[in-house]
C-alpha cells in the first residue's frame, strides 16, 4: 500500500517537473499534477486487477485524454497542455534502457523482450489518445448534428 502512494507521488512530481521545464503556465501546474498522479494511480488500478500491460497502459492514457478534454474546458486551453504531462509518468523509459542494455550485452532475447514491451506501451499510449479523439469528436459532432 505504501509503495502506491509513493509511486503516485512520485508520479506527481514527475508530471510537475515535466511541466516545468517546458514552461507550462504558473496556474496550469496543479491541474498537471494532478493529471499524471491520477493517471497513474489508474494504471495501478489496472495493473493490481491483472491487466496486461498494453490494456493497463491503454485504460490509463484514455483516462489522461477523458481528464485533458475536462480540463480544457474548464481552463479554456489547448488540451495538450493537459494530456503531456498526465501520460509523463506512462513513458516506458525503463524497458527502453534495459532494452538497450541487452543490446549492448548481446542478450538477444532479453533486448527482444524489453523491446516489444517498450513497443506496447509506446502504441498504447498513442492508440489511446489517437482513440479518446477521435471518439471524442465523432460524439461532439452527432451531438451537434441532433441539437440543430
Amino acid at each position: 500500500m505504501m509503495s502506491y502512494v509513493i509511486q503516485i507521488l512520485t508520479a506527481l512530481l514527475g508530471s510537475l517537473g515535466f511541466a516545468i521545464i517546458f514552461k507550462m503556465k504558473r496556474r496550469h501546474l496543479p491541474a498537471d499534477c494532478i493529471g499524471g498522479g491520477a493517471t497513474w494511480f489508474v494504471y495501478l488500478i489496472c495493473a493490481h486487477f491483472g491487466m496486461d500491460i498494453f490494456f493497463a497502459n491503454l485504460l490509463a492514457t484514455l483516462f489522461a485524454s477523458a481528464y485533458s478534454e475536462i480540463m480544457r474546458n474548464i481552463c479554456r486551453t489547448p488540451r495538450t497542455v493537459f494530456v503531456i504531462p498526465a501520460v509523463v509518468p506512462l513513458i516506458p523509459g525503463s524497458s527502453l534502457y534495459y532494452a538497450m542494455s541487452a543490446v549492448v550485452a548481446e542478450n538477444k532475447s532479453l533486448a527482444e523482450h524489453f523491446a516489444v514491451q517498450t513497443g506496447l506501451v509506446a502504441g498504447a499510449i498513442a492508440f489511446g489518445i489517437l482513440l479518446f479523439t477521435v471518439v471524442f469528436h465523432v460524439v461532439h459532432k452527432i451531438i451537434r448534428v441532433i441539437n440543430k
